[in-house]
């Protein structure tokens, strides 16, 4: 198809059949939920319930769903979230299967593995030192999924404590 301007320029124009852009999708979900302990047939046992209400030294156990509604895959995509006011990140409690993860002590502006998360620190007598942040001073924890096919789905947990 050609047109004519009025200017005396043809230009070619190519029409193209329109297609749905192929994208990722990646949709997650949140849900926390509280450890108690319950007997059952004389028993002592540890259980997950949902809960909205904790009190101090409760656990809470936070499970981050993920899926990817697209139809390409998502490659690093990443799920970063904050540690809950209030709780302090349980060490070694973060899991997802081949995921790649960092942690935050200046509320997500960076991220590192654990042992270089560092901080200045100045002594009595005037020195400054470098200091390995504790679990205690995490603000965010964040995961890095290499690749999440169409109709991927995964989860990642992490745990605190109520102060």
């Amino acid at each position: 198809m050609k047109i004519k301007l009025l200017s005396g320029v043809v230009l070619g124009i190519l029409i193209l059949p329109l297609t749905a852009l192929a994208l990722p999708d990646v949709k997650i979900s949140i849900k926390a939920k509280k450890e108690m302990t319950v007997v059952k047939n004389g028993k002592t046992q540890k259980k997950l319930v949902v809960a909205n209400k904790f009190v101090p030294g409760d656990v809470i156990t936070y499970t981050i769903s993920y899926n990817n509604a697209g139809d390409e895959p998502a490659t690093n995509a990443v799920i970063d979230d904050p540690i809950p006011e209030g709780t302090v990140y349980l060490p070694g409690s973060a899991t997802g299967k081949e995921n790649d993860i960092t942690f935050s002590i200046d509320k997500g502006k960076n991220y590192l593995k654990p042992s270089y998360l560092l901080y200045d620190v100045k002594g009595a007598n005037g020195v400054t030192e470098k200091r390995i942040a504790t679990p205690d001073e995490y603000t965010n924890v964040r995961w890095t999924i290499a690749n999440i096919p169409p109709g991927g789905k995964g989860e990642v947990t992490f745990r605190v404590k109520v102060k």
